[in-house]
């Protein structure tokens, strides 16, 4: 019999230690109505889902989860910070919290002393938030941002935080805040604004940015998005550099790694996890082979681990499936002079392909690169740059009257009211401006090829040419 209840107590005890490893989340979602409120980790400076809860029609909703490990985690819509807010949570923690239409608030008797340190932060910062993201994203501008800025600057010296009896947390969330508000501070020059500063507009808030600081603490990797925010900082000390020409600048924001992994001295100082995984996360934006081996060649021997290896090669391995393409699907339209051509028509060269519209900007932006590409290869017999319009039927006028404005070289085709029958519809053409690149055999080689402005497209244009 004692053997009997010595192994039911042993299995209450079980259950319980269970139990309390498990962390818990009861909220309510006050910011209009919605579907699901997910949690994510922070797993190598990204987001990672880790759990969803369906939100009731009164708002609520509950989560469970065993916490990895110790860290910060992320609760809200998505991993975009406009849509969610940042927790500390240990494994048996409890959050209970309000979502409203600019914050949040906590709220029962079971927050964290973590949670509820992360709560007079989140307060102090709102203001800043609200501009940057909440209720008046795309009103304002940096004229507006600065001097805010500069006044919550004062206020978060006046800030003591409260030493909780967590010295794992104290330690990690005084990292925290720092990079938060330069989080916040950064953030704002990348949403679209009105107007954007210009040299001396910055106030030294920005200059004072110590990068090298931040690529050298392994914490980085635990901050949400903390990969996007070094890219954003590479940004940042290049824009308020004194010391760079506008060429320089240029060159150095050219590629996403430009500025970054090029840097030898930034590198050299680096964590080796921190230098790895900017190389893993550069490595999604090469979308062609031959630009992933070249980036490959120059930046796998940062790679410190078999898994990071693993990752990178298995980068490879949906470029690999598709270096070869179908037959391009042809298309026919007419040139100014009412003379039609068709992509058949320039079978034995390789054929580079703009399609634009006189009203898109993107598409205007690209005109000066485009260009000077065509410059560089006018010897070359085997390649032709064919652009086509899809303005409306009824624009085509200032369609031609742009094409000799802008002195437009190669061929030059308005698509009209065919423009979605014949070419966005069978390329699956969602926007503008798309480049799509033929080879001499007619072949396709890119249905979304680089942009004369991307740093790979000479590579590309070679190789197709060879």
């Amino acid at each position: 019999m004692k053997k009997v209840f010595l192994s039911l107590a042993l299995v209450i005890m079980t259950s319980l230690a269970s139990a309390q490893s498990l962390s818990t989340i009861e909220g309510i979602w006050g910011r209009g109505k919605v579907e699901n409120v997910k949690l994510f980790a922070i797993e190598n400076g990204n987001y990672k889902e880790l759990a969803s809860s369906k939100v009731g029609e009164d708002g609520r909703f509950i989560l469970a989860f065993y916490p990895s490990k110790e860290g910060f985690y992320a609760l809200g819509l998505s991993t975009s910070k406009r849509h969610s807010y940042n927790f500390y949570f240990k494994p048996g923690d409890k959050l209970s919290v309000k979502i409203t239409d600019t914050t949040y608030e906590l709220t029962g008797k079971d927050n964290t002393p973590e949670n509820k340190e992360m709560a007079r932060w989140e307060e102090l910062v709102a203001p800043l938030e609200a501009m940057l993201y909440r209720y008046s994203a795309g009103m304002t501008t940096y004229v507006d941002y600065f001097p805010l800025l500069e006044q919550q600057e004062k206020e978060i010296k006046k800030y003591k935080a409260k030493s909780t009896s967590n010295k794992v947390f104290n330690e990690v969330f005084a990292k925290y805040k720092e990079l938060n508000l330069i989080d916040l501070a950064t953030s704002y020059l990348f949403l679209p604004r009105p107007a954007h500063p210009q040299g001396e507009d910055y106030p030294d808030f920005y200059r004072a940015i110590n990068m090298e600081k931040f690529v050298a603490d392994p914490f980085i990797l635990s901050y949400p998005e903390g990969l996007r925010l070094l890219s954003q900082l590479k940004m940042v000390k290049i824009w308020t550099s004194d010391d760079l020409d506008d060429e320089t600048k240029r060159k150095l924001t050219a590629t996403p790694e430009g500025g970054i992994l090029d840097n030898e001295e930034l590198m050299n100082g680096a964590d080796p996890m921190v230098r790895a995984e900017l190389v893993l996360a550069y490595s999604k934006n090469k979308k062609i082979l031959l630009v992933l081996d070249q980036y490959i060649d120059s930046y796998a021997k940062y790679l410190v681990t078999d898994a990071q290896k693993k990752r990178l090669a298995d980068e490879r391995l949906p470029l690999i499936k598709n270096a070869k393409g179908d037959p391009a699907i042809d298309f026919a339209f007419a040139d100014a002079n009412g003379k039609t051509h068709a992509l058949s028509d320039f079978k034995g060269k390789v054929v580079y392909v703009d399609v634009w519209a006189t009203w898109c900007a993107p598409c205007k932006k690209e005109l000066p690169e485009l260009k000077k590409l065509e410059e560089e290869y006018k010897d070359n017999k085997n390649i032709v740059f064919i652009g086509v319009s899809v303005d409306k039927a009824g624009d085509m006028q200032k369609w031609k009257d742009f094409v000799a404005q802008e002195n437009l070289p190669g061929v030059q085709l308005f698509a009209g009211a065919e423009a979605n029958d014949k070419l966005m519809g069978p390329y699956k053409i969602k926007g503008i401006p798309r480049f799509i690149l033929v080879g001499k055999d007619g072949n396709l080689i890119f249905a979304d090829a680089p942009r004369p402005s991307s740093a790979e497209i000479r590579t590309v244009l070679n190789d197709a040419l060879k």
